[in-house]
């Protein structure tokens, strides 16, 4: 939402997406440093701060441009190891992570390439059970289906299952046959708007994103 052309603010730890953006796209990282450790990762990053302007103007447009010309070769994918899903097997959880009173589906089969293991077309998106908002509250109430600490405590039954051999990526960026067809119809793939006119471009709705975008609706618009 934050992306909307009437949206002004962001909110959520900007830190830790700036860092995650510096661990997976070489080409905007900043330098980096030496450091202990035991020092948290993202603070070996050097961020300049930069003045406003023209010049942030041309930044933005020429930063838009590098991302319309990325290609899988210009990611990291495995920044962090090609074992990490084995060195921290709960990044291979696949169900509901919650922290106090906010819980949110993760499902790693949609980014298995930074696992190390090839792309394939994921599964239908997870979706809440139910949501609403009640009359006299700020905010809106999500129902999933199930126990969350009963899936986050049974992990070894809710893993992402990989055929170890036959899905290790042969380079970084593999992916099957038809995994970007099915990514494209369900992506913008540019940034920068190819239509002179002006006009729009709509992404179609598929079946199994309807369930989502009632929500997102729902929660838009209530």
């Amino acid at each position: 939402m934050a992306t909307r052309v009437g949206s002004k603010s962001i909110c959520g730890c900007l830190t830790l997406l700036q860092a995650w953006i510096y661990e997976y796209f070489p080409l905007f990282r900043p330098s980096q440093i030496l450091q202990a450790p035991d020092a948290p990762r993202a603070s070996s990053w050097v961020c300049h701060r930069f003045a406003g302007g023209d010049d942030a103007r041309q930044r933005l447009v020429r930063y838009r441009q590098m991302l319309d010309e990325m290609s899988g070769e210009d990611v990291s994918w495995t920044p962090y190891g090609r074992d990490a899903g084995t060195e921290v097997l709960r990044s291979l959880y696949t169900g509901v992570i919650r922290f106090a009173d906010v819980a949110e589906g993760y499902d790693p089969a949609r980014c298995r390439r930074q696992f190390g293991y090839r792309q394939t077309i994921p599964r239908t998106m997870m979706v809440p059970k139910d949501v609403y908002r009640p009359a006299s509250c700020s905010t809106y109430i999500v129902f999933w289906e199930g126990s969350m600490d009963q899936l986050w405590g049974n992990l070894l039954s809710h893993f992402l299952h990989i055929a170890i051999d036959s899905d290790l990526c042969e380079y970084p960026s593999e992916a099957d046959e038809d995994y970007m067809d099915w990514y494209r119809t369900r992506s913008h793939p540019r940034i920068i708007n190819p239509d002179s006119s002006g006009v729009s471009l709509q992404r179609p709705v598929l079946v199994d994103e309807v369930s989502y975008v009632i929500i997102v609706q729902f929660l838009m618009y209530c």
